[in-house]
């Protein structure tokens, strides 16, 4: 496989459900390597409900702003340059307490269905802000 280059203006941004505010954009799927990866972006105040990957880790690289993650009955803050990894079968929710937005790189080592999900959501366009912020990193 050769290697490919994404421009920002070339992401398609995804929301999983009509109640979702984040937006994701995947970047790289199973058929293109062994994880898989995408951008989230996350307006103040956002909150993913808990969750758990069943098999899967999932890596977070904070690009710009804050977040609390929950995992169990622990909270972390992690700021612009953290990495931060949960660990296969924690239950986790993550939240951006603000004020500016989030952009967290994300890496699930295991699929287990997630692109197809992501790729079947609502199309939601990152807005300018969003590329102006990617293109300054």
């Amino acid at each position: 496989m050769l290697p490919r280059i994404l421009h920002p203006e070339q992401l398609q941004g995804y929301r999983l459900g009509q109640a979702d505010h984040c937006r994701l954009a995947l970047l790289s799927n199973p058929d293109q390597g062994a994880c898989t990866m995408f951008l989230e972006v996350h307006d103040p105040c956002d909150r993913v409900p808990p969750h758990a990957h069943h098999h899967a880790a999932e890596l977070f690289f904070v690009l710009r702003g804050t977040v609390i993650f929950h995992v169990g009955d622990r909270s972390i803050t992690a700021r612009g340059g953290d990495f931060v990894l949960v660990p296969e079968e924690a239950l986790h929710d993550l939240e951006n307490p603000g004020p500016q937005r989030l952009y967290l790189l994300t890496v699930l080592s295991q699929d287990g269905g997630f692109a197809d999900l992501l790729q079947h959501g609502i199309p939601t366009p990152l807005d300018q802000e969003d590329l102006q912020v990617l293109r300054s990193l």
